[in-house]
């Protein structure tokens, strides 16, 4: 396709030449040729015939005068076929053939005047002739004498006359027609003298006449101009075909050279096909080694990479191949891969100091397409290049770079030791692919590697995860229980106590405690994911205060914290337990990145974005948003992993120090907030990381955040309903009865689920709603209430828990469960279950 615009105006140059040898070697044409012949000796011929036949006309020995006219006749038709001879000239030669063309065409029409007016004269003389002869004689026979006298000096003169028509017989005659003309006595005799004399006078004016024609006749010019004509046309044909020889012969010339050429052609593309052919068998092979590579595991890509450069070694008819994989890259894998020709004398394995000559490999004439070509490393000038791989027999040399990500991780090197191998551009393209491909391979059985290792610490780290969310589930069990009675014993102290009294505001404080180690529960039952988060709306301050305060006491004293909570009523939609893990996973970020000493400055405010901007990490449509900033006086990062700091696993911390998850999992809260991430660093001069959130009306946030006293809660009592309480502990289990018997029920409580399923068994109409918990030894509340359902189906159970863990609904309607409370118990919201159930005023 290259030399396409070459090619064209080369054979469009060839055509014209051709063209051209082949207009300028065409001979003259040899009919038209003979035609033109023929037509100039018919000129000469007729001419000829035309010029006897006048002459015997003159002397009286034609009948008539057809040979005349034929002769004209063919004259004419001949000096028609006559234009056709200027067609084998051109130039001046054309135009004095037909200058000569036109003067025999003008001096055969010359002619026929001539011939015209010679019939007629010719016509008259020969009549008068005739007659004056028979006239002559038969008056000299029936005469008298001196009449006879006269007339025969008459015909002597007149013979004289027509013998040499010169004026002195003219005159001769003349004066013997004068003599004659007189009058005769003899009627008779007189008239036939006189038609004697008449005639012989027509004679004698017309004969100098015919005479002159027939002169001119044989004077005419046609055969020399027809003559001279044909010499001219001889000539200019003989130098015609001379130039069409000539033509031919380069034509010829030119034919021979156009199919050597085709030979010549036909020859490379023998040779293209040949090499297009080991081309695509060799692009086959690469694409052969890619294949193989995929899907395959990751304990058979050493074997593969082996199999790879014996294939590339066989086809390429080399000595050996080796593949030597950087250490910086991969201590593991520095031993490189190799393949060695059993009948080759190559290295099994690539040299260190073959190594350090690629990597600094200084012969940039022996370099292409970025790699190192040694075609016959005799010829290279003498350095240590050639010394060093002489030493090693090595004849022929290739060596390719690997790169992978950017960076280099070895080389391919491709030897001839017992012969020497000229690579192809093309080639070379394509062992660069081979390279690629191997380099490829390389990196993913590094990268699964690593994945392995990465998969194991992550489960070692799930294992210990849910291993402290056990234990984190188990603690908050327990406190709820603790919980349960202290804030149940407060709420009854407080209904028999005094307004005014002292000791009821101290058990109000007592009560306040209480729900603060109840929010605290619930946030250990969150990281322990043993309750189900869902989003509401919430003023960010107090959860941001109370995050704050969470992170100071875990950091250390060598690190301080600022904060700037501007925006009191600022709120938006979201879990607080999701965003005060925000906090405390970008805070604890920032305490390692200043090894716990320096300053975090904690920030939150409101702002309003005019027009979508484009952050560090997200998209920010216009509108009001919620801004938390952390700031750090730490190291800081650089621009490569600023750009990667929220990719699940990505750390740039020591191995054991980190799982790279913290800064992931901040970016999936806030992407699920439908927030943004814009962070700034540069390196030693700290990072900034502003969460945006979309704000909504302070209104709409009614949360309960305050420190109030414990308010009057309408509370539904009992009318006598018997209750079956079922609790491990069996304090609390005293506590829900006393609870219970306050609001009017009479309870009836077991601390263990057998003894609590054999009493009801025993009298099931005995109770009208059963209140269980859910965590017990022997037998768990679902499974009690299961039980319980199986024997009496109408029968009201509410599920009391501690854990906060979510339970399936078909599992609690499977068990006839009506309703689900959390511990710690109060008695206004127990009250308001169980008149839900019973139906009760």
């Amino acid at each position: 396709m290259k030399s396409l615009p070459i090619l064209a105006p080369v054979v469009a140059c060839l055509l014209i030449v051709l063209t051209y040898l082949l207009l300028q070697g065409a001979a003259p044409d040899a009919a038209r040729h003979e035609r033109t012949l023929d037509a100039l000796r018919t000129v000469i011929l007729y001419n000829a015939a035309l010029q006897r036949d006048v002459l015997r006309a003159r002397a009286g020995l034609l009948r008539s005068y057809d040979p005349l006219v034929r002769s004209i006749e063919n004259l004419n038709e001949a000096t028609q076929t006559l234009p056709a001879a200027r067609d084998v000239a051109s130039g001046e030669a054309r135009a004095d053939i037909e200058r000569r063309i036109a003067e025999v065409i003008a001096a055969v029409r010359d002619e026929e005047t001539l011939v015209e007016a010679f019939k007629s004269d010719n016509a008259l003389l020969q009549n008068s002739l005739n007659y004056f002869n028979y006239m002559s004689g038969r008056l000299t026979t029936e005469g008298d004498g001196l009449r006879a006298v006269e007339i025969g000096a008459l015909m002597i003169a007149m013979s004289r006359f027509i013998s040499d028509p010169r004026p002195e017989a003219a005159r001769a005659v003349t004066a013997s027609l004068d003599r004659l003309a007189k009058p005769s006595v003899d009627a008779v005799a007189a008239s036939d003298v006189l038609s004697l004399v008449s005639h012989g006078r027509l004679i004698v004016t017309r004969l100098p006449a015919v005479d002159d024609l027939v002169s001119r006749l044989q004077t005419a010019p046609t055969s020399e101009r027809a003559r001279a004509l044909q010499d001219l046309y001889l000539d200019v044909h003989g130098r015609a075909a001379a130039r069409a020889a000539r033509f031919q012969t380069l034509l010829y010339v030119a034919a021979l050279v156009l199919v050597g050429y085709v030979a010549y052609l036909f020859a490379r593309l023998r040779h293209n096909a040949r090499i297009l052919r080991e081309r695509l068998e060799f692009e086959g092979l690469i694409a052969s080694i890619s294949t193989q590579f995929i899907n395959l595991p990751r304990d058979r890509i050493r074997a593969g990479i082996s199999k790879g450069l014996a294939r590339l070694v066989e086809h390429a008819g080399l000595d050996g191949a080796q593949i030597f994989v950087s250490h910086t890259y991969d201590a593991d894998l520095s031993g490189g891969y190799f393949y060695r020709r059993p009948s080759g004398r190559s290295t099994a394995r690539l040299p260190n100091d073959l190594i350090d000559l690629a990597s600094r490999w200084t012969l940039a004439d022996h370099e292409r397409q970025g790699c190192i070509d040694a075609p016959r490393v005799g010829e290279l000038p003498e350095g240590r290049e050639k010394a060093c791989l002489q030493a090693h027999q090595i004849r022929s040399w290739l060596c390719i770079p690997m790169w992978h990500a950017g960076e280099r991780l070895g080389f391919l090197a491709l030897d001839g030791v017992t012969h020497e191998k000229h690579w192809t551009d093309d080639d070379i393209a394509l062992l660069r692919t081979a390279a690629e491909i191997f380099a490829n391979a390389i990196a993913r059985q590094q990268n699964e590697r690593e994945r392995e290792a990465l998969q194991a610490r992550l489960n070692q780290s799930q294992q210990r995860l849910e291993a402290i969310g056990t234990l984190a589930g188990g603690i908050a069990h327990e406190f709820n229980n603790i919980l349960s009675a202290v804030l149940g014993y407060s709420e009854m102290a407080l209904v028999v106590l005094l307004k005014e009294s002292r000791a009821r505001r101290y058990v109000q404080q007592i009560m306040k405690a209480g729900r603060r180690a109840q929010d605290a529960t619930e946030q250990i039952l969150a990281f322990s994911r043993r309750r189900e988060r869902q989003h509401h709306a919430l003023r960010v301050q107090p959860v941001l205060a109370e995050a704050v305060d969470l992170l100071r006491a875990s950091f250390p004293a060598t690190l301080s914290v600022e904060t700037h909570l501007a925006a009191a009523d600022a709120a938006m939609t979201g879990d607080p337990t999701e965003l005060q893990q925000v906090v405390m996973n970008l805070g604890t970020n920032a305490a390692q990145a200043m090894n716990s000493r320096g300053v975090l400055e904690i920030a939150l405010d409101m702002t309003e974005i005019v027009e979508a901007q484009a952050l560090s990490h997200g998209n920010l449509p216009a509108g009001r948003y919620i801004r938390l900033a952390v700031r750090d006086t730490g190291s800081g990062m650089d621009q490569a992993t600023l750009e990667r700091i929220f990719e699940p696993f990505f750390t740039t911390k020591p191995a054991g120090h980190g799982t790279g998850l913290g800064l992931s999992t901040v970016h999936g809260i806030v992407a699920a907030h439908r927030g943004a991430v814009d962070v700034k660093s540069q390196l030693g001069q700290g990072t900034t990381f502003n969460i945006y959130f979309p704000q909504i009306e302070p209104a709409s946030a009614q949360a309960d955040e305050g420190e109030g006293e414990a308010t009057e809660v309408p509370v539904e009592y009992g009318n006598g309903e018997t209750i079956l309480v079922v609790d491990d502990d069996t304090p609390l289990m005293q506590l829900a009865e006393e609870m219970l018997a306050a609001l009017g029920y009479e309870p009836v409580g077991f601390n263990r689920s057998p003894a609590a399923l054999n009493a009801f068994s025993a009298d099931p109409g005995r109770f009208d709603l059963v209140l269980t918990d859910e965590v017990m030894p022997d037998m768990t509340g679902v499974e009690l209430s299961g039980k319980l359902h199986e024997i009496r189906s109408d029968l009201p159970i509410v599920l009391m828990t501690g854990y906060g863990r979510t339970l399936r609904s078909r599992q609690l309607t499977a068990a006839g469960i009506s309703e689900v409370i959390k511990k710690p118990l109060l008695s206004a919201s127990v009250a308001q279950c169980l008149a839900r159930h019973l139906h009760s005023g």
